[in-house]
């Protein structure tokens, strides 16, 4: 499960490297390989919407749907029939990231956060990837496709949807 906070905090954080970014959409595709180079593959779809609102959808391996909103994370897993619920760390800055990415070569960005390094990859105003190693040594690389930026995006896509009957877990 901390796969998916580090990862989605640190790429909600890293969507607007551009001070006029407010909005992002796009498809995702993001690996993470292990020490023993086993890989999975997840895709799916995200929403970002600045200050700190974002919507992860993932569609494969399987369908879970992730709600970041201020100081809260709440993950919807339909297979389980079982929602998350989780309040972050208030000290958990999400410009944290993008105040500290320097520009390293032309369209190549590298970002530090709590002891870890980003590799940011753009195309023009866009991230193209983001690649770093997590806090278990697995080597996590996120793919951007087909990026809306500053398009309208109502705040109610970032509310979790929590279906009738679903186990409620407060961590």
């Amino acid at each position: 499960m901390r796969l998916f906070f580090a990862a989605l905090l640190t790429v909600t954080s890293l969507f607007a490297l551009s001070e006029t970014t407010d909005t992002m959409q796009a498809d995702f595709v993001q690996t993470i390989t292990d020490d023993k180079n086993t890989t999975i593959t997840y895709r799916g779809h995200m929403l970002a919407k600045r200050p700190n609102m974002a919507m992860w959808h993932y569609s494969e391996p399987f369908e879970k749907t992730v709600y970041i909103a201020a100081n809260s994370v709440t993950i919807v897993e339909p297979e389980l029939e079982q929602a998350i619920v989780k309040k972050l760390d208030s000290s958990i800055d999400i410009l944290a990231v993008l105040a500290s990415a320097q520009q390293v070569a032309k369209e190549r960005y590298t970002a530090y956060y709590n002891t870890k390094e980003y590799d940011i990859a753009m195309h023009g105003d866009k991230i193209r990837t983001i690649r770093y190693t997590d806090a278990f040594d697995n080597k996590v690389t996120i793919v951007f496709d087909r990026q809306l930026i500053n398009r309208a995006i109502d705040d109610s896509r970032f509310k979790a949807v929590i279906p009738e009957g679903f186990d409620i877990i407060s961590e």
